[in-house]
């Protein structure tokens, strides 16, 4: 009986990583419910709409101008989503990613732009690759 109970216990200790790995293996972008994603995509389409109505306040933009509203809109959904994937991927809290994709739905084009500049940084300290040194010729 204890060499059963040994052998149970031991077989329960080599599956659990197993499990573990698995849970976390299934975790992608299709796994999300179409209610998660309408959500973030409001709340970044909130926010390239408060960039567009600033930009028509100021007079940057004439109001009936729809090509770039929609303009605004896909850039802000795309950054939004993006913004979403980076704070699932640091398991931020959900609050917090709301409100960070609210503010990159809203910076559109140069929340891009800084999350590439993020990536490129990250990319050139991973790889070791000092940019303050001219390429040779």
């Amino acid at each position: 009986m204890t060499r059963a109970i040994l052998t149970l216990i031991l077989c329960m200790h080599l599956l659990l990583p197993v499990t573990a790995w698995a849970q976390e293996a299934s975790k992608g972008p299709f796994n999300y419910t179409l209610k998660v994603y309408g959500g973030i995509l409001a709340v970044a389409l909130l926010g390239g709409m408060a960039s567009w109505w600033g930009k028509v306040r100021k007079g940057e933009l004439l109001m009936w101008n729809i090509s770039a509203l929609v303009g605004e809109l896909c850039i802000s959904a795309f950054a939004g989503l993006i913004a979403f994937y980076l704070c699932d991927y640091m398991n931020l809290h959900q609050g917090l990613t709301a409100a960070i994709v609210g503010v990159s739905g809203h910076a559109g084009t140069k929340g891009i732009n800084w999350i590439e500049g993020l990536g490129q940084r990250f990319a050139e300290k991973k790889l070791g690759i000092d940019t303050t040194i001219p390429p040779k010729e």
